[in-house]
């Protein structure tokens, strides 16, 4: 190899070679968005959970997305007392009522079991309230999937847009 030829097609020759300016730039730039990255996580972890209708433990699993119908949608999940909960931050969805904003919706699931002595029913329910004690008021999902279909059709009762309502827990953030 002839020292003419050493850096082509390396990225080492003069034409592809960055300024020490360029180079300072892109660092700073990663920099700025490494920080921003670290402040968003530190938001979702630390801060979007305190808003949330119930209580969010600290080991809760996280789970940002983007949904397809153009809006975001963070997800915390984690186990308590027999139950898979999900406390469910979005924003506005396509097709809601043009007030509704960013909400929380809160799910639990208990598993079924099958037979014997202790057989039961799968349970799914969506949080909608708290009674004058403070206690939380569950719904069963299918109630809750039918108001969100009949509102859907124009068609919901005054309890069903209630409870979608109630179901939807305005957020602060």
């Amino acid at each position: 190899m002839h020292i003419s030829n050493i850096g082509q097609g390396t990225g080492c020759g003069t034409n592809s070679q960055l300024s020490l300016n360029e180079m300072k730039e892109q660092i700073i730039s990663s920099e700025i968005e490494l920080n921003n990255l670290k402040q968003e996580q530190y938001f979702l972890k630390n801060e979007l959970p305190k808003d949330s209708p119930i209580k969010i433990p600290p080991g809760a699993s996280i789970k940002d997305q983007n949904k397809i119908a153009g809006y975001r949608q963070i997800k915390y999940q984690w186990k308590q007392d027999g139950y898979n909960y999900t406390s469910r931050w979005h924003q506005r969805t396509p097709n809601a009522p043009e007030d509704q904003g960013n909400t929380w919706v809160v799910e639990r699931k208990k598993e079924g079991i099958g037979y014997g002595p202790n057989a039961r029913h799968k349970v799914v329910e969506v949080l909608i309230g708290k009674d004058k004690k403070g206690n939380n008021i569950w719904i069963d999902k299918e109630k809750w999937n039918e108001a969100i279909k009949a509102r859907k059709n124009g068609m919901a009762t005054k309890k069903q847009k209630e409870m979608l309502k109630n179901g939807h827990w305005k957020s602060k953030k």
